[in-house]
């Protein structure tokens, strides 16, 4: 006759949780803040001032948008004819900035991700986050 090799009860439920407790800790070191190897390199002072405040219309020539603390910084920026804005994912969880009329999609964006698009016409853009639609923003093109 064959012996089984049998677990107790107790010691099945703690192998089960030790392997489950092993699993998310990889998963959780996998996703560590540790930026990914060919991503833009975070600073202590993030962008300049001037886009930083998220409220004001940025006239100067930069053409960056942090996606930071579900929001885009600065929410509007204003840009010539042919300009390109860059967008920057800066928080750990996805957003797109996807324009209202069609005009750009990101489409998803994680964190460190970038996407960039050259305005070729005049006018105003809004867009927004389509995980975050209280996620807004405007390019105004001059």
């Amino acid at each position: 006759m064959k012996k089984r090799f049998r677990i107790f009860p107790p010691i099945r439920i703690m192998l089960a949780a030790g392997i489950v407790l092993a699993v998310v800790l990889m998963a959780g070191s996998a996703m560590s803040c540790q930026p990914e190897e060919g991503a833009p390199e975070e600073t202590d002072q993030g962008l300049p001032t001037e886009q930083s405040s998220g409220s004001q219309p940025s006239t100067s020539p930069v053409t960056e948008v942090a996606i930071e603390s579900f929001t885009f910084k600065p929410a509007e920026i204003r840009v010539p004819v042919g300009g390109t804005v860059t967008w920057y994912n800066q928080d750990s969880v996805v957003h797109t900035a996807t324009a209202r009329d069609g005009t750009f999609d990101s489409g998803n964006m994680s964190r460190g991700d970038t996407f960039s698009y050259t305005f070729g016409e005049k006018g105003v853009f809004d867009y927004y986050c389509v995980p975050h639609p209280y996620m807004e923003g405007k390019v105004v093109v001059e």
